[in-house]
């Protein structure tokens, strides 16, 4: 599990995203949020995650959304 999340501190840190606000734990709340925010069915959601209660998605997973406020990579990567 330690390498797991020195992985994804590590790949946090290469993006550029703050590793000391956001950590290897904040994934999976964001991943759920983020595919709730583009429409996937809650159904799907929690069947990936492998939770069999829709509450727990609403009590512990979903999270609203930050928007970036740098217009750059959408600029780069929206023309993708």
């Amino acid at each position: 599990m330690k390498l797991k999340r020195r992985w994804l501190k590590t790949m946090l840190d290469r993006c550029g995203i703050d590793n000391k606000r956001f950590t290897a734990g904040s994934v999976r709340p964001a991943l759920a949020s983020m595919a709730k925010a583009l429409a996937v069915p809650i159904a799907t959601i929690m069947a990936k995650a492998g939770w069999t209660q829709e509450a727990t998605f609403a009590r512990h997973y979903n999270k609203d959304i930050l928007q970036d406020t740098d217009p750059f990579p959408e600029a780069v990567l929206g023309s993708v």
